[in-house]
């Protein structure tokens, strides 16, 4: 007993006490809760086409790096999903789940992120008429805290499905 005693007290005289408790909100469960809730907020958002309250979970720094390369900034995703809502006469569904969390410490969090937006769009150059269109997409994701809880920084486009009409479409 004495040994055990003896070693403990060093360990405490070179630094090595118990770690310190991390934050309530340092957690995969707190993340995976606040990014749920962003995401239902941003598919009110999407089928309302309420575009303060879309950008209002939008961090100013964030990036998205699509699938062609693109990396998209916030005032460019402004405009881009205006652009897109133009020529969406109706969102027929749009899920989004978490997949996964991987914590980083308390500074970020990874997650993938699945996507599933069936909708219904106007067809393009003036085409007459309209077209069912269902992407899926999958992302990886990077969060971090912030006052408003747990937010998206960086999103990495890993690829998914589109389908025109119930045909798989496969761009050039």
């Amino acid at each position: 007993m004495r040994g055990f005693l003896v070693f403990v007290l060093a360990l405490a005289a070179v630094g090595c006490t118990p770690a310190q408790r991390q934050p309530q909100w340092c957690s995969a469960e707190m993340v995976r809760r606040d990014a749920e809730a962003v995401l239902a907020g941003v598919t009110r958002a999407t089928i309302a086409e309420d575009i303060e309250a879309y950008m209002s979970y939008v961090p100013e720094t964030s990036v998205i790096d699509d699938t062609s390369g693109e990396v998209i900034d916030r005032d460019r995703l402004r405009e881009y999903v205006l652009r897109d809502w133009g020529v969406i006469t109706e969102t027929k569904s749009l899920e989004q789940g978490v997949e996964s969390v991987t914590m980083n410490g308390c500074e970020s969090a990874e997650l993938i992120v699945n996507q599933r937006w069936e909708r219904v769009m106007t067809r393009p150059n003036g085409a007459e008429g309209t077209d069912l269109i269902l992407t899926t997409q999958r992302h990886r994701e990077t969060w971090r805290h912030t006052e408003q809880g747990w937010r998206g920084f960086e999103v990495e486009e890993l690829g998914g499905d589109i389908f025109v009409n119930g045909e798989r479409y496969a761009p050039e």
